[in-house]
């Protein structure tokens, strides 16, 4: 039994490429499903690792998050591109 699915075209981009590889490493042409089928058994070989999630700060513990810091310096808005272009 078959299933079609849609794939963005960066993934299929990716999908190709990876063909290639594999192609070019095995000498021997991998399809498309042949290669779904590879990557859905080597994902399942790897079931934490994929099930883990994303390993990125807490937000209250990110540092982009600080708030800003007053330099103490008052500007006007309407001016920025006056600030950001003009040379000293």
């Amino acid at each position: 039994m078959t299933t079609t699915i849609k794939v963005s075209d960066e993934t299929k981009q990716v999908l190709d490429m990876l063909q290639a590889k594999v192609t070019l490493t095995l000498r021997k042409k991998k399809t498309l499903t042949e290669l779904i089928d590879s990557i859905a058994r080597l994902a399942l070989r790897h079931e934490n690792e994929l099930l883990q999630p994303d390993k990125l700060p807490a937000l209250e513990k990110d540092p982009a998050m600080k708030p800003p810091i007053d330099w103490g310096v008052r500007t006007d808005a309407s001016r920025i591109d006056e600030y950001i272009y003009t040379e000293d």
